[in-house]
């Protein structure tokens, strides 16, 4: 990344709850406050990035993807998020 978002956890998500992410990657942001949703290509190349909870003001520590698919993060003010559809 120019600029480094530095990134603090990084998923691949293969969940079925949410069809619009399956397949990209999510990375949590330290240094801004915000999610990356990557798109990559089946050359494994990033294409295109998106940037999701970036209204909570807070840096992401660490992203789970649960075996059901449900999608959870954590921030450094020690909150635990479950997004929602």
């Amino acid at each position: 990344y120019i600029p480094s978002i530095a990134p603090g956890s990084l998923v691949l998500y293969r969940g079925d709850k949410f069809p619009p992410l399956k397949g990209k990657l999510l990375a949590g942001a330290l240094k801004l406050t915000h999610i990356n949703v990557i798109s990559i290509n089946d050359a494994d190349e990033a294409i295109a990035e998106q940037r999701i909870m970036s209204e909570l003001g807070e840096r992401i520590r660490d992203i789970e993807v649960s075996p059901k698919g449900d999608i959870y993060f954590s921030t450094d003010s020690g909150n635990i998020y479950k997004l929602k559809r």
